[in-house]
């Protein structure tokens, strides 16, 4: 529905789709807060009971809001409608422009892998270091070790206007969704490089607790990777999905994600033999390098979206020649 809002080859659509996403965060930094204190200080009741009112509200909210502000987006399945519009009754075999963006959905799912597998050690191997190695005290007040998972939420909150602000005054010079994927492998190499600078602090004794800062500059650099995947992720698959396979590859796109949470969760239990450096610093390297390798085929993923990223005009270019 996001996706339908913009005409194809229109530019905001990447900066729409972190606006959005910055909505969902907004929505899990509000539901720990308010669910959590209801829950401590009355009850789990009590806490369910703030979850249900959070989910009627935005039932209310949405048909109160839907028609006026997205008309009849949504109110039709959008492959039936272009399916009525041009008259046809039955589906097409899909053309060698469809196949080529769908090849590129594939392909960028395989590095969505890699990301999501480093990134999701926020709620593992960082947590149990911000637990067990972090030196959190602030002042006279030690700061919970669950607090730091906020740091994203919060980040993305602060951070997704304004990188939602850069895309749209880049313009023409706006990156292609391959370099921004590899701009967020870079960034996430980044923060496991403040883990590094963690660990080696430590100096091989498990001991010694660590700055916390090493951790916020951590969450900072992969707050920043995952607004630039995951929202133009989710911007990418509208732009090259063909209508009647929109679900389907937007199914694939969060299968990626599940396969790399499983693969997350295996790098996560060799802590204990490889410990802490090797494992942030193996992970910034593949990182980086996947980062890299998606920069040299940047051009040839571009080629294979025909100009979906592109104005009209090169759109119509591009359907001639294949045509």
């Amino acid at each position: 529905m996001v996706g339908e809002l913009y005409e194809d080859g229109d530019n905001r659509r990447d900066g729409a789709f972190t606006i959005f996403y910055m909505g969902i965060n907004l929505g899990s930094l509000m539901a720990a807060v308010i669910s959590g204190w209801a829950a401590n200080e009355f009850g789990w009741k009590a806490g369910f009971f703030c979850g249900g009112v959070g989910m009627l509200l935005s039932l209310v909210i949405q048909l109160a809001f839907a028609r006026s502000l997205l008309g009849k987006i949504g109110v039709e399945p959008a492959a039936k409608r272009n399916l009525n519009e041009a008259g046809e009754k039955t589906k097409q075999p899909l053309t060698l422009v469809e196949r080529d963006r769908l090849k590129v959905i594939l392909v960028m799912s395989l590095f969505v892998i890699i990301f999501w597998a480093g990134f999701e050690q926020a709620g593992g191997l960082m947590n149990i270091y911000s637990q067990e190695y972090t030196n959190r005290m602030l002042g006279g007040f030690e700061i919970p070790a669950a607090w730091f998972q906020s740091l994203n939420p919060f980040f993305i909150i602060l951070l997704a206007p304004l990188l939602a602000i850069f895309w749209r005054k880049l313009g023409a010079a706006e990156p292609s969704s391959p370099v921004k994927f590899a701009m967020a492998m870079v960034f996430l190499s980044l923060g496991f490089l403040c883990m590094v600078g963690a660990a080696l602090e430590q100096g091989g004794d498990l001991s010694v607790k660590t700055s916390m800062w090493w951790l916020v500059g951590a969450f900072f650099f992969h707050t920043l990777g995952e607004l630039c995947l995951s929202p133009i992720g989710l911007s990418l698959i509208t732009k090259l999905a063909p209508l009647r396979l929109a679900s389907v590859m937007m199914g694939i796109w969060f299968c990626a994600n599940a396969v790399a949470n499983f693969v997350a969760g295996i790098i996560g239990s060799h802590i204990g033999n490889a410990g802490p450096l090797a494992i942030f610093g193996g992970i910034a390297i593949t990182s980086f390098m996947a980062g890299v390798l998606l920069l040299i085929f940047a051009n040839k993923l571009i080629y294979w979206m025909h100009g979906a990223e592109g104005p009209r005009e090169e759109q119509v270019e591009y359907k001639s020649a294949t045509v």
